[in-house]
């Protein structure tokens, strides 16, 4: 398929309205839906953090290519987030007609230039490796963590040229954790210094 055009769903803000950018960006995600069969929540993550994040932010992008038979009809699309020490492809996906036609390279190659890195994190659940394994080899991709996925009864979660970030409740738990120590530590230095100033 020759003169594949990527668009950027960020290149149509200012030119149509708020409601007609979001109708679009619905019918974008409509093409990847079933993705909640592996990710239970890939809706509520579109729809809350990555697209009002590219339409209000500068650290998330939408890219899609349409049928070369109807414009009407996307064929494929990658969801991107770059931020300070992560440049993530998030979501890629070229329908299963469309395949072998060189669009999952372009919007790899497109994403990648949007990233700014040749090596982008990305993970997929160990089912789809068949899927990605030419991408892997062709950039060299590094298989970098193996974690349980989302799903755990659909297989393990693996992770390229990065790791993956624990949620914000591990986190807090780990802060507080630590903030536990800390202070059972400085109690445990006031029951020694009285010990000593006996």
């Amino acid at each position: 398929m020759n003169g594949i055009k990527i668009e950027s769903l960020k290149s149509y803000i200012g030119h149509i309205t708020e409601e007609e950018l979001i109708q679009f960006a619905t019918k974008i995600y409509m093409i990847t839906n079933f993705i909640v069969e592996d990710y239970p929540q890939y809706k509520e993550w579109y729809f809350t953090k990555q697209l009002p994040e590219t339409i209000y932010g500068n650290r998330r992008n939408i890219l899609f290519v349409r049928s070369p038979k109807d414009e009407q009809e996307i064929i494929a699309m990658a969801c991107l987030k770059k931020e300070a020490g992560e440049q993530k492809l998030c979501t890629l996906y070229v329908s299963s007609q469309y395949r072998s036609l060189g669009i999952g390279t372009a919007m790899v190659e497109e994403a990648m230039h949007w990233l700014g890195t040749t090596r982008p994190f990305i993970t997929f659940v160990d089912y789809k490796l068949e899927m990605f394994r030419s991408m892997i080899y062709k950039y060299d991709w590094e298989l970098t963590d193996v974690v349980l996925g989302a799903c755990p009864d659909r297989g393990q979660e693996l992770c390229f040229n990065g790791v993956m970030v624990k949620n914000n409740e591990e986190n807090l738990e780990q802060k507080l954790h630590k903030r536990f120590v800390k202070i059972l530590k400085n109690r445990m230095i006031q029951k020694q210094d009285k010990n000593e100033n006996r």
